[in-house]
């Protein structure tokens, strides 16, 4: 019998959070307020600084980050001996015909986006392959179904509470917001540390 086994695989790790995102909205929106933020990859829109050190408002948050980091980093057996470190953190604030160009986290290892406003038509985050020959040797013409073989990028729409956990070195963007309402995230990203 034929054993197909997946190998190099990629991972996306998807949880719920139950937060007070009303009171995180508003301190974002204060932080925005006082700030002229940073250009980075977004194209329009507002980006803030790095925060740090983490404002306490957002504790309770950065601690729920933390725990879910700590539980991929076991999840793949990385050393015991080490954990995972938020190095950067930082707000993200949409509006209408604003996006994110596609891009990478060099120098971490994971990183994550949590939606503090998501909803329909905010721009979606769309992940796309980094195997560069994939999407001209896998022709569309050729795929009956896109899986996680055959599929040449992965759009997550962006839901209110969600935090998303993926490889820092994920090519990923932010499609282009449709909505009059913001689209609120805060992303993060973390590499391991050793801890004795």
């Amino acid at each position: 019998m034929l054993n197909i086994m997946p190998i190099f695989i990629n991972f996306l790790a998807v949880d719920s959070l139950r937060l007070d995102n009303a009171r995180i909205e508003t301190y974002c929106q204060s932080r925005k307020k006082v700030s002229a933020g940073r250009v980075v990859s977004n194209g329009g829109g507002w980006q803030s600084d790095n925060l740090n050190p983490v404002p306490p408002e957002l504790a309770e948050l950065f601690a729920e980050v933390q725990q879910r980091l700590e539980e991929v980093h076991k999840a793949f057996t990385f050393n015991t001996a080490m954990r995972q470190v938020i190095t950067e953190a930082w707000i993200n604030i949409n509006q209408k015909g604003h996006f994110n160009y596609s891009h990478d986290h060099p120098g971490s290892l994971f990183s994550c986006v949590y939606y503090v406003k998501g909803g329909d038509d905010k721009g979606a985050l769309e992940f796309k392959t980094p195997i560069t020959p994939h999407t001209y040797t896998i022709s569309d013409e050729l795929v009956g179904s896109f899986n996680a073989f055959t599929g040449h990028a992965m759009v997550i729409p962006p839901v209110t509470g969600d935090l998303l956990i993926f490889p820092a070195w994920l090519q990923h963007r932010v499609n282009m917001s449709q909505s009059d309402e913001d689209r609120i995230s805060i992303a993060f990203n973390s590499r391991a540390a050793t801890f004795s």
